[in-house]
């Protein structure tokens, strides 16, 4: 499972539903600057033979890549619904790319 050329970061996951098992891949390239204060993020999602590929842009690389990650989210969550099925990784259910990552926002009502 080699990454392509110009990705950073790639999984594989698997969409099942109730009549079949579609295979599903999701993958980051490197963000790359287009302009002053401007970077973009490509990012890449193929739920079997249907890819579908976006470029998310940021002020700086680290903007473009985490707006990159969350879309990333929102469009497997989409496509598993397009789907009609569930998405798992690694035989277990399969909810985000950010979850475990320290990326999401803390519920932490105390003051530091």
């Amino acid at each position: 499972m080699a990454l392509g050329v110009n990705n950073v970061a790639e999984r594989w996951l698997e969409l099942r539903t109730e009549t079949r098992v579609i295979k599903v891949i999701a993958s980051l390239a490197r963000p790359r600057e287009v302009g002053p204060e401007e970077w973009t993020c490509e990012l890449t999602v193929r739920f079997g033979d249907a890819v579908r590929s976006l470029a998310i842009h940021g002020v700086d690389s680290l903007q473009a890549l985490q707006l990159a990650m969350v879309t990333l989210d929102a469009e497997l969550e989409h496509g598993a619904s397009k789907h009609g099925g569930k998405l798992f990784h690694l035989d277990e259910p399969f909810n985000s790319v950010l979850e475990h990552s320290g990326m999401q926002p803390s519920h932490n009502t105390k003051d530091p």
